[in-house]
């Protein structure tokens, strides 16, 4: 289970940018980077354990995603993955590749037991939103730097 990030709105810049393909990806593989850094410094903390509950907790959905059980970062998430697409475009994932994510975490499978406790990874995404478009409008205005120091 996995969030995407998709950059909108600047078609037109990275369209510019073809006369400079390095320069091109090594700004949007930064920007993607610096965008999965967002989603996984936003992974909230485990759901406080029932009262009643007599499960061990192990910690391994938080581990997955990077997170130890109070949401402070561990190892990096079992899905982190960066991909250049055609025309200068990329595409970044972040998430769990654990089996039984989506029925704890899930935005449409979560189950009964854990709705109301547990967070969906749509409040991931959701809190880092203003971030990550803050930082691709900065991406944005780097690409449009560049291009205006070159005369393009």
């Amino acid at each position: 289970m996995s969030q995407v990030a998709e950059v909108k709105g600047l078609h037109e810049l990275i369209g510019r940018m073809e006369a400079y393909p390095e320069q091109l990806t090594k700004t949007m593989a930064v920007g993607m980077s610096a965008s999965l850094n967002i989603y996984w410094e936003n992974v909230l903390p485990y759901a406080v354990e029932p009262a009643n509950s007599t499960y061990d907790r192990t910690g391994t959905l938080g581990k997955s995603l990077g997170s130890d059980q109070s949401g402070g970062a561990t190892g990096q998430p079992s899905i982190y993955r960066i991909k250049q697409l055609d025309g200068g475009n990329f595409e970044g994932t972040f998430g769990t590749s654990l089996d039984y994510a989506p029925v704890v975490i899930g935005d449409t499978e979560q189950a009964e037991v854990h709705r109301g406790r547990w967070w969906q990874m749509l409040n991931v995404a959701e809190k880092a939103a203003a971030k990550v478009n803050e930082l691709w409008n900065n991406v944005g205005e780097k690409l449009a730097a560049f291009l205006s120091m070159k005369g393009a």
